[in-house]
């Protein structure tokens, strides 16, 4: 058995007590485990922390957006990285993939392809977060419009709760019985209830659900580390693909909306399928051009896509074809510098750079100015597409207006100023899922003040049509006040009663997702 090292020495904690979120917290000691997949270690030394009442947040990578890898006091249990599609066992003959869950993500996915497989979830952060934390706030990213999160790639997991019991997990050995899901542990039978499921047709993070048909190991896709550690887990794989790519650049706006909302029918035109289609503002556009001089967006780009779709080998000439005729029909100007194809794999994967260059530069300038991120992540029911963007643009154009006078007054006898009448924002994402991330850009305190209102008054609204307040990067800290205002108090009640049963003297990620008491 491998020991657990315990320092409290500041430079040992110091890096844990924030994320990529910056949100900022308190580590009072940090325990180190040389091998992540030693789960007798693991259930010895939670056994020891739940008889203790001491407090335990896991921190892997620390990719969250949430601060759900920062603990509000207490331990931080460091999970060691594994890097290398090698620490990957791929079983070819049932498409199953089976890793230990301080792996990367990106070597989840690496793995299938040396096998002639194709593992699709695809956060933006895959190059840098690792399996078990993708799984634990159910991430996604691009590819999640045809795909799903990774979630419903989960077959099974390995996971120590909190009082040292282990469950070893397989999709479809635990259906719930009577509303609940009944667990054979070392203290007898627990009956845990089964959560709602989640909304179809919404792209969501929120933990505490399940995806149909109901199953045990859902309870953990999205628990953000408040129902025990995922050691282990076991992922469905596809056959192998080939992927078509392109950046289509509109020079009006609304004519990249109306493409969207036809590829969100059942069958889009011309044949097309698409897995990624993603959106790029004309801000979106500045700052990712900023870094990537050498593509050359045109002067007149209003907005863009990045589109991907899957297919057989041998199919390419045949999906080129349709998704060139599309996007000339749909407004695309018939030039190269308007509609880029990459003809090679490097090509491809500089246009995904391009992509990622409009987070990677919102997280420049905010830590530039001594700022947290401030980005929402709500994803409305896809039907909404048109509503939602001429809602973001009406309240963007005018906060005053939208905030009302009282927000205004308030704000303005806290700062001495009136609340600004628009704020510098990139607004760019998943558009396909309805699901777009509007970066708000502030400059100064006060304008991240007029921000987090922004953000809420938003945040309110997605959820009053029926939307989802995280679409992709789960609950964490930052988001669990808005939780619990847009959140039945039934279903807030049954939160708290799963997390009694699994974590009894509630020791794991304090302050994730719920409070409980």
């Amino acid at each position: 058995m491998h020991e657990i090292r315990i320092s409290e020495a500041p430079e040992a904690t110091e890096p844990y007590a924030r994320d990529e979120s910056s949100f900022t917290g308190r580590v009072d000691a940090v325990a180190t485990l040389a091998d992540a997949a030693d789960v007798a270690a693991m259930g010895a030394f939670l056994r020891d922390c739940t008889a203790a009442g001491r407090p335990v947040t896991f921190s892997a990578r620390r990719t969250s957006l949430t601060g759900a890898a920062v603990p509000e006091g207490g331990l931080v249990l460091a999970l060691p990285a594994l890097s290398g599609p090698e620490h990957v066992r791929v079983d070819v003959a049932s498409r199953r993939a089976t890793a230990p869950a301080s792996v990367f993500m990106v070597d989840v996915a690496e793995a299938a392809e040396r096998a002639g497989l194709f593992f699709p979830p695809d956060p933006t952060s895959r190059k840098t977060c690792s399996l078990g934390g993708a799984i634990a706030c159910n991430a996604s990213g691009a590819r999640s419009f045809r795909y799903g999160p990774t979630g419903a790639f989960v077959e099974g997991l390995k996971v120590v709760l909190a009082t040292g019991e282990v469950l070893d997990l397989r999709r479809g050995e635990h259906p719930p019985v009577d509303g609940h899901f009944v667990l054979a542990l070392d203290r007898g039978e627990v009956r845990v209830p089964c959560p709602p499921s989640r909304p179809a047709g919404i792209k969501s993070s929120l933990g505490y659900a399940t995806f149909e048909p109901a199953d045990v190991i859902d309870l953990f896709v999205g628990s953000e580390g408040t129902l025990g550690y995922i050691a282990e887990a076991t992922v469905r794989l596809l056959p192998g693909v080939e992927v078509f790519a392109a950046l289509a650049l509109f020079p009006s706006e609304a004519a990249a909306v109306d493409l969207v909302s036809r590829l969100q029918a059942e069958a889009p035109p011309h044949g097309v399928a698409p897995m990624s289609v993603e959106w790029f503002d004309r801000r979106s556009l500045a700052l990712a051009g900023a870094r990537y001089p050498r593509l050359g967006v045109p002067a007149g780009a209003e907005a863009a896509l990045l589109l991907e779709e899957a297919h057989t080998p041998g199919d390419a000439d045949r999906v080129l074809e349709a998704w060139y005729t599309l996007l000339v029909e749909a407004g695309v100007p018939d030039e190269a510098a308007w509609l880029r194809v990459p003809s090679s794999h490097a090509q491809h994967e500089e246009l995904r750079d391009f992509r990622h260059a409009v987070p990677e530069s919102v997280n420049a300038l905010a830590r530039q100015r001594g700022l947290r991120k401030l980005g929402t992540d709500l994803a409305w029911p896809r039907p909404m597409l048109h509503r939602m963007f001429a809602r973001y643009a009406e309240v963007l154009a005018d906060l005053p207006a939208a905030l009302g006078p009282e927000v205004c007054a308030a704000f303005e006898a806290q700062w001495g100023r009136p609340l600004p009448r628009t704020l510098d924002h990139a607004t760019f994402g998943h558009v396909g899922d309805s699901h777009l991330h509007v970066n708000l850009l502030p400059a100064d305190p006060a304008e991240m003040a007029c921000g987090k209102l922004v953000y809420d008054f938003l945040s309110r609204e997605c959820a009053a049509a029926g939307g989802a307040i995280s679409g992709e990067h789960g609950i964490g800290k930052s988001k669990r006040p808005m939780l619990a205002a847009t959140t039945p108090p039934e279903q807030l009640a049954l939160m708290r009663r799963i997390k009694a049963l699994l974590d009894p003297a509630n020791i794991l990620a304090r302050g994730n997702v719920i409070d409980a008491p």
